[in-house]
């Protein structure tokens, strides 16, 4: 390879990269848009609490365990002044469940691998145990919302009652397990479902709402593993 061609594929290669970039700002603008319906709330954050539907006898959970999404919307409205809307985009979750328990495995006559989740014995103490689940996901939602009359208010919009549907993909898994003097994490546990999707809800005002997620989907391949159905609560912050 010469140097004018060398060159040549650089310049091609940094004009390639410049127009990526910059159609990807425009899709998902954060700007305001002049010549149609406001595009409003591109930027969603939601901060929940985490929990199972049903547990293994003896296996409890923490009441509070905190996890964040942060999903990047692109709206579509569909009438003019924009109070209806519809949005797709792209998002990352951290699932983190607190609980009292350990996963082990077991083979079956068939040499199939099992995974288990049973409690610690009494009296054990440690200062924390939880498992965390990180998935790549795919939200859309049909949006409704009041929208001021006048342009120069039309981007604020006062009720919102955004309904959606999320599929993600399993990117990252680990327990943590700590005590006054180890601490133990573990990766990649066996028999997960490496995705999932379940319906979702916000509701609020301006840019706070309550938020919800229910999995349809256990964490577990179905017979490998116990059925853990996730669900989802808590705030959401939306920007731009």
């Amino acid at each position: 390879m010469n140097l004018k061609t060398f060159i040549l594929i650089l310049i091609i290669g940094n004009c390639s990269l410049t127009s990526f970039s910059q159609g990807l700002f425009k899709y998902f603008k954060w700007t305001a848009y002049s010549d149609g319906a406001e595009r409003i709330d591109h930027l969603v954050v939601d901060f929940n609490t985490d929990r199972f539907q049903e547990l293994p006898a003896g296996v409890e959970q923490g009441y509070f365990n905190f996890g964040v999404n942060v999903s990047l919307f692109h709206d579509h409205p569909i009438n003019k002044k924009g109070s209806l809307a519809w949005a797709i985009g792209v998002g990352y979750s951290g699932l983190n469940i607190h609980h009292n328990a350990r996963f082990s495995y077991t083979v079956d006559a068939n040499n199939d691998i099992h995974t288990v989740w049973q409690p610690y014995p009494d009296g054990l103490e440690y200062n924390k145990n939880k498992i965390n689940l990180n998935y790549l996901e795919v939200p859309f939602e049909i949006r409704i919302r009041s929208m001021k009359e006048s342009v120069e208010d039309r981007s604020v919009a006062n009720f919102r009652l955004y309904l959606g549907f999320k599929g993600g993909y399993l990117v990252n898994s680990h327990t943590k397990f700590r005590d006054a003097e180890t601490k133990v994490k573990v990766y990649n546990i066996r028999n997960l479902l490496m995705y999932r999707y379940g319906p979702t809800v916000r509701i609020g005002f301006k840019k706070v709402a309550l938020h919800g997620f229910y999995s349809l989907t256990s964490i577990f391949q179905e017979g490998k593993g116990p059925a853990l159905y996730p669900f989802s609560i808590g705030l959401t912050w939306m920007r731009l």
